[in-house]
């Protein structure tokens, strides 16, 4: 993406939360372009004070969770009060084209020149995506920023979209280890436009723009020794959007593995904890952090956030939230995600889009019994996928993008190459051998899925 918006979207965003009281470190000077003697864009900023959450993110007490949580709710919270007019990014006025559209954001005092301008997520800027002749201004309406992500993936399709592998390393076999064709994501992209106005929520506050943080990680989390919040870092990408777009649980405050998350449910350690070994007593603690997490986050939400509490309960948030992320996320391969979620829309339309005198218009889509059962077949199959390649890349030590601890990476690249070497012994056929040899999980590859090659695991420096 252009860093001009990158770098001035990081700075404004970065005031504006300061002016309302979220701690984060002050902007000393910056550059939104490479015309300075540093020869690069650049931010420079005050030094955050304390230590980053993350050295002490699975060690903390009860307590001291009840207390990170709080804080982490009340910070959301001034967030949320902030009355901003449309969706997009924040910026100065002073470091956009002439010719951006902007809205102006009221009350910012001696702030001078915050707006809202072009969505600085990357979905907007992927590849060919920052060259599109596409709209990218600010929208007041719920109903233009559904839509926007779909013209947007539905015009990069039709321009550039050419058969490829999937992305995600296992979905291949999925789809029998062949090219797939774009041809039936950009009937999905069609359909999904065909039903985007119907998702706004009829309740006026539901589609409020809101600002939150994009990556709220114990490394974006600054600590005193007594457990203050101190410092959030890592402001790029922030994006503006309609509060049931943004109604979810933030970063590891969620638990995935239970089924229905938004629930409150105080959480235990297993009755026979007692009996189980180290390993099992292991896990089960750490579930139980998970749990516990997961619940004071939605209690004090509850308590101090009422409007995100009330957006999380709203009817099929998840669906709305999923239609919108999976029409505007670049394809990379991947034709049953966004199908799978507008089969789900049509099962679920009547709670979905009833207005409030009880009207439910005529849904435009519809799917035969055998494509729907295609479909979830193929979209089970890549969970199943998704779950092997977790726990597989979690036996190497590396995160599911090949990510590795320096110090791990020679330990990570040994066993990547054992668990080759095994795969290809106990394969029972040549076209078996080829096909691990071509298809590896852990090999490097081209991001465009033309071609697949040769091992290569990428070390995390510190």
């Amino acid at each position: 993406m252009p860093k001009l918006y990158a770098t001035a979207s990081e700075v404004a965003t970065m005031d504006l939360v300061r002016l309302h009281g979220v701690p984060v470190p002050k902007i000393y000077d910056y550059s939104t372009t490479s015309q300075n003697p540093v020869g690069s864009e650049f931010i420079v900023m005050e030094k955050a004070a304390g230590k980053e959450l993350r050295h002490i993110w699975s060690k903390e007490t009860p307590q001291q969770r009840f207390k990170m949580v709080e804080q982490v709710v009340k910070m959301e919270s001034l967030l949320f009060s902030i009355k901003l007019p449309a969706s997009g990014s924040v910026y100065y006025k002073r470091d956009l084209p002439a010719d951006v559209e902007t809205i102006d954001i009221p009350g910012t005092g001696h702030l001078h020149g915050l707006c809202i301008g072009p969505e600085v997520k990357l979905r907007w800027w992927d590849k060919e995506r920052a060259q599109l002749p596409i709209s990218r201004k600010p929208r007041c309406d719920s109903r233009d920023v559904l839509r926007a992500v779909g013209e947007k993936e539905l015009a990069w399709m039709k321009q550039y979209a050419r058969p490829r592998f999937p992305f995600a390393p296992l979905y291949r076999e999925v789809y029998g280890l062949q090219k797939v064709s774009p041809s039936d994501h950009v009937r999905s992209l069609s359909e999904y436009l065909q039903i985007s106005d119907f998702l706004c929520p009829k309740e006026p506050r539901m589609n409020r723009p809101i600002l939150r943080h994009p990556d709220l990680q114990p490394n974006n989390i600054f600590v005193s020794d007594s457990m203050d919040i101190l410092g959030i870092i890592d402001w790029q990408h922030c994006a503006v959007l309609p509060l049931f777009l943004q109604a979810f649980i933030s970063g590891q405050f969620e638990n995935f593995d239970d089924v229905e998350p938004q629930r409150l449910i105080n959480p235990q350690l297993p009755t026979n904890y007692s009996q189980l070994d180290p390993r099992q007593q292991h896990e089960a603690r750490e579930l139980y952090r998970r749990r516990q997490l997961h619940c004071f986050y939605l209690g004090y939400t509850s308590q101090l956030n009422e409007d995100h509490f009330d957006a999380m309960q709203l009817d099929h948030v998840v669906t709305r939230q999923r239609l919108f992320h999976n029409a505007g996320t670049p394809w990379e391969g991947d034709n049953v995600t966004l199908k799978a979620d507008l089969i789900r829309a049509t099962q679920l339309w009547q709670g979905l889009v009833q207005t409030e005198d009880g009207h439910v218009p005529d849904c435009p889509l519809s799917y035969s019994q055998d494509e729907i059962e295609r479909c979830l077949q193929l979209e089970s199959e890549q969970r199943e996928a998704d779950t092997q390649f977790e726990l597989a890349c979690r036996d190497l030590g590396i995160s599911t993008d090949g990510w590795v601890p320096s110090q791990d990476y020679d330990e990570a690249r040994r066993m990547n190459q054992e668990f080759k070497a095994d795969a290809l012994t106990v394969a029972e056929t040549d076209i078996e051998r080829e096909e691990l040899q071509n298809h590896w999980p852990w090999d490097d590859h081209d991001e465009d899925g033309q071609d697949w090659g040769t091992v290569e695991l990428v070390p995390l420096s510190e």
